[in-house]
């Protein structure tokens, strides 16, 4: 059924005027892209420290879960579970690993998901936030890389992503002891996943022409992303609230915008240095893991730092 679906959909996206495919492609790239990661980053500096952090632990939270799950479960995307399927093939680009669940559908609603939650006064925002989502999902089966089942459960694991955060911000927010229990358990508990999903046994399976199908060296360093991004802004955390402590409180509108035009400029900065280290590791995975563990910190350990050098200056 899921791939009769998707067929229905692909001849749809066939015959559909160009600008609505388009529009799809800039949702999914967007929306489910670029935008999950400046989200956070903006809130958390700009806007509200303390809602921010609550989106920054539901997105790490739920992507690290989403991976570890496609790691376990290795589903074929849908063209090579049939010849039929004709993916998009600028979507096809960004879909490099295991198929269920579907990360861009989880990192949409962790992200927009939590924004929802943490404004849920503000109604306009949170329907906003929950269409978007819904749109990233349609595009990842209007686009043919993702099954319904894979974009209801990538929703499913933000759900869950943004209830943990809850608890955990619940029970960490005023106590540094349960803070450093936490860190230390959630690295512990990351880095034994990473060492499982390296060592464990994947189904390895040929074409008629005696073609690899799928590599899960692939999969494998998707998930060493995932584990360095949490790690990293973990990390950045733990180390901002103990010896920076910046706030959000009473900022003025000229401070916020600083913040945000510093806020971008070190997100690409720490991303390039990111990359040209992570560039020196002879391993896929290892690289992965560093680049997104070292930009991640940066982001938000220096970030915060730069603040507050700036601002009591003043």
């Amino acid at each position: 059924m899921d791939i009769s679906y998707l067929l229905f959909l692909q001849k749809i996206r066939e015959t559909a005027p160009e600008w609505f495919n388009s529009f799809m492609m800039l949702i999914t790239d967007t929306a489910g892209g670029i935008f999950i990661l400046l989200i956070p980053m903006i809130v958390f500096f700009c806007i509200d420290k303390k809602r921010g952090k609550f989106i920054w632990f539901s997105l790490a939270i739920a992507s690290v879960i989403n991976v570890f799950i496609k790691n376990i479960f290795c589903v074929y995307r849908p063209w090579i579970r049939s010849g039929l399927i004709k993916p998009a093939s600028g979507a096809i680009e960004g879909a490099g690993d295991y198929s269920f669940p579907s990360s861009h559908t989880q990192g949409s609603a962790s992200a927009f998901g939590a924004v929802a939650f943490v404004y849920r006064k503000r109604k306009l925002l949170s329907i906003i936030c929950i269409c978007l989502v819904l749109l990233v999902a349609f595009s990842r089966n209007y686009l043919g890389v993702h099954t319904p089942q894979d974009v209801l459960a990538g929703m499913l694991i933000a759900v869950a992503g943004i209830f943990f955060a809850y608890i955990i911000q619940s029970k960490i927010e005023s106590s540094e002891k349960n803070r450093r229990t936490f860190y230390r358990t959630a690295v512990i508990v990351i880095i034994a996943a990473l060492i499982f999903v390296c060592t464990k046994n994947y189904p390895i399976d040929y074409d008629a022409n005696g073609n690899i199908l799928y590599d899960p060296l692939h999969s494998i360093a998707s998930f060493a992303s995932k584990a360095g991004l949490a790690i990293g802004f973990l990390t950045a955390w733990i180390l901002e609230e103990k010896y920076i402590a910046f706030s959000t409180d009473n900022l003025s509108t000229k401070n916020r915008i600083i913040r945000l035009l510093v806020g971008i400029v070190l997100f690409f900065i720490s991303a390039i240095l990111a990359a040209g280290v992570s560039s020196l590791l002879p391993i896929a995975w290892m690289s992965a893991f560093a680049q997104n563990a070292l930009m991640y910190f940066c982001i938000n350990f220096f970030g915060p730092l730069i603040f507050s050098k700036i601002e009591s200056r003043r």
